[in-house]
């Protein structure tokens, strides 16, 4: 979720509590005062620390973007240069308020640690903060659906608004869902599933957490857990290129594979750059500290194939079969000539 979203919702809910008084238009020109100036309204060290830490992640995701086509020996130097810029700013905000979750996270992700020491230290980030919040948050349950016991609510609020407005809340669904996606990478799958249905439980924070689950129960071979998934997450699950690719990955290691190649074909038919992506695997800015929105119409497709490699690999000939499937290499070239890739 992405912290010009939750802080400044943040700030201005705490500004509100104190001060009850606020007509409706007072409190519009309040929202517009922080979307202008958020650290006009950040008056304490925790306030500070998230103004603090939306800049540095906008900065961070910003300077990764205007790097993507530097040769390989500038990518390298300007990269290592911004993460270091980074690694320093979030020590600082840390210093400032150690319980900045999200500050915390992407200083992990950060560090140049092997993966297993990163999922470690995001697992003890995930239990020292899950912990936190059963303690200081009244009515906060992170087991059951919408996260929020009713007891927890006003009558004209919801679960959904609880978590948008709590940024400590939010920092512990991201690092669930890295965790979720860390587990993909490292093949990791039971646990992937589980932390992804975690982040589902959530109301009010956007995710397409399914999306790590598609890939994970594909992997599992479990074809009645992967449907029952696609049923329960509602509408619009089955378009989504996880599902898509994730019905093609499942169905080939079944031995199914006639039903592979009609899958395979809808999802380069229904997924932008899906074929090419397949086809070509292509490098994808690390998520920091989850899966970013989409930018472009491919960009959805582009991560459903990073996040499935290490499952495509481990998949013995489906990268060569998926590219001698009648049209998939076609559609690949196609939209390389539409995209100049």
């Amino acid at each position: 979720m992405n912290p010009r979203a939750y802080v400044p919702a943040y700030l201005e809910h705490r500004y509100a509590l104190a001060h009850p008084e606020l007509t409706n238009a007072a409190r519009e020109l309040v929202h517009e005062q922080i979307e202008r100036d958020p650290d006009r309204y950040a008056t304490d060290d925790g306030a500070r620390a998230l103004v603090s830490y939306m800049r540095v992640q906008e900065e961070l995701l910003d300077g990764l973007l205007r790097m993507e086509d530097l040769p390989d020996g500038d990518f390298e130097r300007d990269r290592s240069a911004l993460f270091e810029r980074a690694r320093a700013q979030l020590a600082a905000i840390m210093r400032t308020d150690p319980h900045c979750v999200d500050a915390r996270l992407v200083a992990i992700q950060l560090a140049e640690v092997p993966l297993d020491a990163c999922l470690g230290d995001m697992l003890q980030l995930e239990r020292e903060t899950r912990e936190r919040l059963v303690m200081s948050r009244p009515g906060f349950d992170p087991d059951i659906e919408g996260l929020w016991r009713e007891s927890a609510l006003a009558a004209s609020e919801d679960a959904g608004e609880l978590t948008a407005r709590d940024p400590e809340v939010i920092g512990w669904l991201h690092t669930v869902e890295a965790l979720a996606q860390g587990c993909i990478f490292t093949a990791r799958y039971r646990a992937a599933a589980s932390y992804a249905r975690t982040v589902m439980r959530a109301h009010g924070y956007p995710n397409l957490a399914v999306g790590t689950l598609f890939l994970a129960l594909a992997r599992l071979e479990d074809e009645d857990g992967f449907f029952a998934a696609a049923r329960d997450a509602g509408e619009g699950a089955e378009d989504l290129p996880w599902f898509l690719l994730g019905r093609t990955i499942l169905l080939y290691k079944l031995g199914q594979r006639r039903s592979a190649r009609r899958a395979l074909r809808d999802f380069a038919a229904r997924c932008d750059g899906g074929a090419f992506f397949l086809i070509n695997p292509t490098y994808h800015d690390p998520y920091l500290p989850v899966r970013p929105a989409a930018l472009e119409a491919w960009d959805l497709s582009h991560q459903a194939v990073w996040e499935a490699d290490g499952i495509i690999a481990d998949t013995p000939d489906f990268a060569a079969w998926a590219e001698g499937v009648e049209g998939i290499r076609e559609r690949a070239e196609e939209f390389a000539l539409r995209h100049g890739f």
